[in-house]
């Protein structure tokens, strides 16, 4: 009984199998004929007054199906060859100018003498505008690390809230919460 189930099974793949593969047969023998017919409504081009002089035709050759598939595929191997060059053309292209700008970025870096980039955390002291005092901040980190100036590279800014408000559970606004700025690396020198 379970020997007979499973043949009735393989019975019907091998069905759904045979009928997919026509499928596909009729669809690419549509797709080559639909290509080499003009398309309905089209206008007809004109006749040239001196065509081209054809090859002799060889008596054994009948194109058909598998040329037009074989055709297909040739031109679209070339389209994808063609796409993956100018890829690659564009992708070299803006390697070299990565590289260009690392050489500048390494040049203007290089020409400031006994200059060094330190990661630390100063805090930026409010100006007298209000504004964050981020340069006096550098400044200061620098010669905490025994340099003489500094300039900023990389700044940082945070809220700094209560407990309370976690706690309560309610969002603070901006007069609760004040923003902090802080230095994070600078260029010493």
């Amino acid at each position: 009984m379970a020997g007979h189930r499973g043949s009735s099974h393989l019975c019907k793949r091998t069905a759904a199998s045979g009928a997919a593969v026509g499928a596909c047969a009729l669809v690419l023998m549509v797709a080559a004929l639909a290509q080499e017919a003009p398309a309905p409504g089209a206008p007809a081009a004109p006749p040239d007054a001196n065509p081209p002089a054809a090859p002799a035709p060889n008596p054994s050759f009948r194109p058909g199906l598998i040329d037009a598939v074989g055709r297909w595929f040739e031109e679209g191997a070339d389209k994808f060859k063609s796409g993956i060059k100018d890829a690659q053309e564009k992708l070299d292209a803006m390697g070299s100018k990565a590289r260009e700008a690392a050489k500048d970025a390494t040049g203007s870096v290089m020409s400031v003498p006994n200059a060094r980039p330190i990661s630390a955390r100063e805090r930026c002291a409010p100006a007298p505008n209000g504004a964050p005092d981020c340069q006096t901040a550098a400044a200061t980190l620098c010669r905490g690390k025994g340099f003489q100036s500094g300039k900023i590279i990389d700044t940082q800014s945070e809220q700094k809230c209560p407990t309370r408000f976690l706690l309560e559970g309610r969002a603070p606004n901006a007069t609760d919460c004040p923003t902090e700025t802080f230095v994070t690396r600078a260029m010493c020198q």
